[in-house]
Order: C-alpha cells, then sequence, then structure tokens
C-alpha cells in the first residue's frame, strides 16, 4: 500500500512538472542595459521566455513598450532608438503578463564650442585657426569628426593642411559653419585690411633691417626659394 502510495505521488508530481514545463516563468532580454550616445544609434533587443530551468520557449509573440518616449523609442521588432537625453526602460510582457526589462541612458552630443567662441579676426593675406570640440550632455568633450565650412570661397582661404585654419582673401564679413554630431555652430570672419612695412610682402610682417641676407632674399609664398606658404597665395584673390 504504502509503495502505490510513493508511486502515485511521484506520477502526480511528474505530471505537475511536465505541465508547467512550457510554461514561461522568465522574460530574458538582452541587452539588459543600453547606452546611448548619439542620435543614429540603435539596439536591437533578443527577448526570449524561459522554464524554471531556464530552458528557452520558443514561438512566443512579446510586446514592447518604452515608459519614457521622450528618451528611446522601440518598435514592435524590438527595435530601440535613442530620442533625447535621460533615462527610459524598455518592458518587454508576454500574453499572459510575464514582464522583462531593458534599461537604457541616452546621453547626446548637446553642443559645438569654439575658440574664437563667435568672432574670427582675420587681416587680408593673413591665417587664424578655428578650434572646436563636440561636448556631450555631461559637459565632456566627445572625439567627434567637425568639418568647417567656409560661406563664401572667394572671400576666404581653407589652408587644407590645416584643420579649421582660414586666410583671409578679401576686405569683409563672411561666415565658417562648423558641423558635426548633428549640430552647427556659425563663426563670424571678419578680414580687414593688411597693413603693410616698407619692404614687406602680404603676411610677412614687412620689411628690411638685420638678420642674415639670404634669408632676407627668401620669398615665403614661393617653395623654389624655400618658401612655405606657396600653396596659400596660389589659392587667393586680390581684389
Amino acid at each position: 500500500m504504502k509503495q502505490t502510495l510513493v508511486w502515485i505521488i511521484v506520477a502526480i508530481w511528474t505530471i505537475v512538472v511536465i505541465g508547467c514545463g512550457d510554461e514561461v516563468k522568465i522574460v530574458s532580454v538582452e541587452p539588459a542595459t543600453i547606452n546611448f550616445n548619439a542620435k543614429t544609434n540603435s539596439t536591437k533587443l533578443k527577448a526570449q521566455g524561459l522554464t524554471l530551468r531556464g530552458d528557452p520557449i520558443p514561438g512566443i509573440k512579446f510586446n514592447m513598450l518604452s515608459d519614457n518616449t521622450s528618451v528611446a523609442e522601440v518598435d514592435a521588432d524590438g527595435m530601440v532608438k535613442p530620442v533625447g537625453n535621460g533615462t527610459a526602460t524598455i518592458i518587454v510582457t508576454t500574453p499572459e503578463g510575464k514582464k522583462g526589462e531593458a534599461f537604457v541612458k541616452v546621453c547626446l552630443p548637446t553642443e559645438i564650442k569654439c575658440t574664437p567662441e563667435s568672432v574670427l579676426n582675420l587681416r587680408v593675406g593673413t591665417a587664424a585657426p578655428i578650434k572646436c570640440h563636440v561636448e556631450d550632455c555631461n559637459g565632456e568633450t566627445l572625439p567627434n569628426k567637425l568639418d568647417y565650412v567656409e560661406a563664401d570661397k572667394d572671400a576666404l582661404f581653407k589652408d587644407p593642411t590645416m584643420e579649421g585654419t582660414f586666410v583671409g582673401k578679401v576686405i569683409g564679413k563672411t561666415q565658417v559653419v562648423v558641423k558635426g554630431s548633428g549640430l552647427e555652430k556659425v563663426i563670424t570672419v571678419e578680414v580687414a585690411e593688411q597693413i603693410f612695412s616698407p619692404g614687406g610682402k602680404p603676411g610677412t610682417g614687412g620689411g628690411g633691417g638685420g638678420g642674415n641676407r639670404s634669408d632676407r632674399n627668401k620669398d615665403p609664398y614661393n617653395e623654389k626659394s624655400g618658401g612655405q606658404f606657396n600653396h596659400i597665395l596660389s589659392n587667393m584673390k586680390f581684389n
């Protein structure tokens, strides 16, 4: 009688275990944490329903939603994209209501900062750099590439050998637009008249006086005579 009772208990336990074998007890979501630092980022979530033993259950249709759509959005296929700075949780549920989660943190580039901050002053024939960088929502500098675009190529010459460096061509006011990470910053460029000293050339600072005679005879705009700025002058138009 005791042996029969034992077998009955074992049979009932087996039925219970087998009956619960395909029931989702755990919803696994990967990756569990997502960090976005650019609007172009995206990550696809992978969700699985698991038994208590950790065995995957195929064929489950999950529902996914973001609890903060101003920070991150998710589509029906589990593709997560950033919207704005902050944090959000992607909630993944089965039809029976079992839940899993993925935590999302978004910190996007927020500002281009430059030196000079807003106005670059040049003289005709002289060069100066605009040095810029991108900062994120925490004020940290990002190693993002920037493009420096002159609004008027007849007014400015962009030196291809030095990033962000411009030479004034003609007197007047123009702009350089700095672009990167989906951001833009406009720098005003004011080009004034060059001041020539007796015997000087544009950009040399002028004239005669001391020093080695051979150095004085070198033309800084002529590579053949030892000059280094010939690539600048050849691209300039003086009005």
